[in-house]
């Protein structure tokens, strides 16, 4: 289960911020086990994310402790605009 520095477990939809609280972006998939790295031809377990300012992004979970994932909110209410 790949977790927010608070422990809060990460979940597909969520709103967050990344670039060190500066781009807003929304958790599309949790990338866990090794098949989940396969199909998505990355390395480790991580996030995508899609973000206005990148398109699809993929964040893995070794890069969260010097460069945390904000959770903003969970649900239709809390999105983030990312038109």
């Amino acid at each position: 289960m790949i977790k927010y520095a608070d422990g809060t477990e990460i979940k597909i939809g969520d709103s967050v911020l990344i670039e060190r609280g500066k781009t807003p972006a929304v958790v599309t998939l949790i990338i866990e086990s090794i098949e989940d790295q396969k199909e998505c031809s990355v390395r480790e377990a991580g996030i995508m994310l899609q973000s206005p300012a990148f398109g699809l992004v993929f964040l893995p979970s070794s890069t969260f402790s010097t460069d945390s994932v904000v959770f903003v909110g969970r649900g239709k209410s809390t999105r983030l605009d990312l038109r």
